[in-house]
């Protein structure tokens, strides 16, 4: 994998993460707690991800992320299917994995396009622009990483640390 800056404050994925997006199976591995979700392109996919990211933090006792994080898996399936290679009925699968690790939790959507994303100027008459403007404010840091096969993956972190 190659790991890039995606915008301004944007890191570069923490290992424990981009180990999870290097595998398919990660069945029997030592590796964080995932879940993850696989969608076809179709016009519900971010309400999907949307109800997987709140079935998968309530479940793993992190209600208090779950507005954020969808958000958040929103825009990235939302974006995902946008910039989709080709006629988006034959589009490929996109694939939302969430992970679990100490105190954070990552996200990471795959999706077969290469077009790595950028955050654009906005203003407030602006009609669209603003979600991953979206996803800066509301993480503790995101990026990609373009995959050996082509695509990429748009991943997010999120800060999961108990309350003091």
């Amino acid at each position: 994998m190659t790991a890039d800056l995606a915008g301004p404050g944007a890191a570069t994925a923490p290992p424990w993460l981009t180990s999870m997006f290097e595998r398919d199976d990660v069945a029997g591995l030592s590796l964080p707690p995932s879940a993850t979700c696989t969608f076809h392109g179709r016009t519900t996919s971010a309400a999907a991800a949307r109800d997987f990211t709140a079935r998968t933090l309530c479940g793993w006792g992190l209600p208090g992320l779950v507005p954020d994080a969808q958000i958040v898996v929103s825009e990235l399936v939302t974006n995902a299917l946008r910039h989709a290679p080709g006629d988006p009925a034959d589009a490929p699968q996109i694939r939302l994995r969430l992970v679990r690790h100490r105190f954070h939790i990552g996200c990471g959507v795959s999706d077969a396009s290469a077009r790595v994303p950028a955050i654009s100027p906005w203003s407030d008459l602006s009609e669209s622009g603003r979600g991953l403007h979206l996803v800066e404010a509301l993480t503790a840091a995101w990026g990609w990483i373009l995959t050996r096969g082509g695509g990429k993956v748009v991943w997010a972190l999120f800060d999961a640390s108990p309350a003091s």
